[in-house]
């Protein structure tokens, strides 16, 4: 399932189909859909990246608590076993 959602999250003919993917991972509001979102994020080209950022702000970033929460579940990623991951996490942090 995780190699799906992944080809999902990353697919290069429809960006459409990248950001639906990321934003019902992040409407999950777990560690696990927040960590794929970050994982393809650290992978993609400038063009989903861009997309994947833009479902990040529109799940995450709509109130105060939206980005508390938000929050709470990255400080959960910054010792990621995926460096990038990790970095990715400490950056929305900052």
């Amino acid at each position: 399932m995780a190699e799906v959602l992944h080809r999902l999250l990353l697919d290069e003919r429809d960006t459409g189909v990248t950001r639906e993917t990321a934003e019902a991972l992040l409407e999950r509001w777990d560690v696990l859909g927040v960590r794929m979102v970050l994982a393809a994020l650290v992978r993609a080209d400038d063009n989903a990246a861009d997309h994947l950022g833009f479902a990040i702000n529109d799940v995450c970033r709509q109130s105060d608590e939206d980005v508390e929460r938000l929050r709470e579940l990255v400080s959960a990623l910054t010792d990621d076993a995926d460096a990038a991951v990790a970095r990715e996490a400490r950056g929305i942090l900052r």
